[in-house]
This record gives C-alpha cells, sequence and structure tokens, in this order.
C-alpha cells in the first residue's frame, strides 16, 4: 500500500505536551496591508518506490517532482518538466514502466480518477490508459496500479503500459493526462484501449496534463 511521508512542524507534535508556548494573550488585529497567507511548496522524491513528501527547504530534497498545489488550477507533476525530455527508463530503450504521478486534489463530484499517456504524433496507438483510481489518491508510485484499479490494452494489446517507443530518428510528443471522471466507467482490466477513452471522455468533469518529448537515434 502506499504510504505519503509528510514533515509536520514542529508545533503540531507538541500538541500533547501542551501546545506551543504562548503568554496566554490573544493576538492584535491584523493591520488592513496584513493580508497574505503563509505557504511552502512540496516536492516528492523520484527514486522508485514509495514517494516521500519534504520541504524545499531541505538542502537535501529532490526538486525534479514537485507535489501540485491543490488550488483552482488543476495540475500534473511527473519525473520531467512539461514539454521536457522523457527519462529513457520510462521508455522502451530503459525499463519501459510507468512513471510516478502527483496530481492536484479532486474536485467536489470526483467518483474516480484515470489516467492515459497518448502520443500526439500517433494518436491511435494507446500507451497506457488505466482508470479506477479512488479520488482521494493524489499520487502513484513508479510501475504500480492501485488496488481496485483496472488497465486497458495498450497498443500492442498487452494489458497495462508500454511507454514511448517513436521510429528511429523521429521525435515524438507525449502527453500524460490525469482525468477526473463524474462516474464509474463500467470497464474492466483487459478492455480495449479506445472503448476505455471513450468511457473516460464521456464522464471527464476535468482533466490536468503534462508533456514530455522522447526521440530515438
Amino acid at each position: 500500500m502506499r504510504r505519503v511521508v509528510l514533515l509536520i512542524l514542529p508545533c503540531v507534535g507538541l500538541l500533547f505536551l501542551g501546545g506551543c508556548r504562548s503568554d496566554g494573550r490573544t493576538l492584535r488585529d491584523a493591520r488592513p496591508d496584513q493580508d497574505k497567507t503563509i505557504s511552502s511548496v512540496l516536492v516528492t522524491t523520484t527514486v522508485p518506490g514509495d514517494p516521500v513528501f519534504i520541504d524545499t527547504d531541505d538542502p537535501g530534497g529532490d526538486p525534479s517532482l514537485t507535489l501540485p498545489t491543490f488550488g483552482a488550477e488543476l495540475t500534473a507533476t511527473a519525473p520531467w518538466r512539461d514539454g521536457q525530455v522523457i527519462d529513457q527508463r520510462y521508455t522502451c530503450d530503459g525499463l519501459n514502466v510507468a512513471p510516478p504521478l502527483a496530481w492536484s486534489d479532486a474536485p467536489e463530484g470526483t467518483a474516480e480518477v484515470a489516467i492515459s499517456l497518448t502520443d500526439l504524433d500517433a494518436p491511435t496507438f494507446v500507451h497506457w490508459v488505466i482508470a479506477g483510481i479512488p479520488p482521494t489518491m493524489f499520487a502513484l508510485n513508479e510501475d504500480t496500479v492501485p488496488i481496485g484499479a483496472y488497465e486497458a490494452n495498450n497498443g500492442l494489446g498487452d494489458l497495462g503500459y508500454t511507454g514511448p517507443c517513436p521510429p528511429a530518428g523521429t521525435e515524438h510528443t507525449y502527453v500524460l493526462t490525469v482525468h477526473y471522471l463524474g462516474a464509474a466507467s463500467g470497464l474492466d482490466d483487459g478492455a480495449l484501449g479506445a472503448e476505455l477513452m471513450l468511457a473516460i471522455e464521456t464522464t471527464q468533469l476535468a482533466s490536468a496534463e503534462i508533456a514530455g518529448t522522447f526521440s530515438r537515434p
């Protein structure tokens, strides 16, 4: 089962000891110009295994995979930056395993989450379609299928993921999309990729995506 480790503010850890120190006085009312909130960005490591979320102030932190902020804008984050080269590890020239992924908290009304990987230069070829992910999840480990989730057959006729693999001497652009569905697709493992994609498009409430490129010599 996925484990997410969060660094907790020291004050929280001391609540059972009587809380943070206080002189017992109430805070003064904020001035009109004091209308800002304080937040911190979290990042997750891309080492295979369970994602570990750490504070960016930690010099040992890995900034390559940033946990999306849970706001109005829905975002997805992979081990590469949007529009940049996809790590060979996740392609047919490497281990060909599904990458870890993090995404924004599901909007209200989401029944389940689905993920797809498509090739803009070969749109009929399905690289990966997985659905049935609980709406309470917001991250997926490398090469992992959550309990209860189901995968379609890819363009090679195999169940699950097959990574970028463009013809030699060409560069293709790939889009990894997180789909927030208003209803379950009603399908199961082994459905045709195109069939599951149609069910996803029919029930989709919103989506978030990240693109990447890959070329072969």
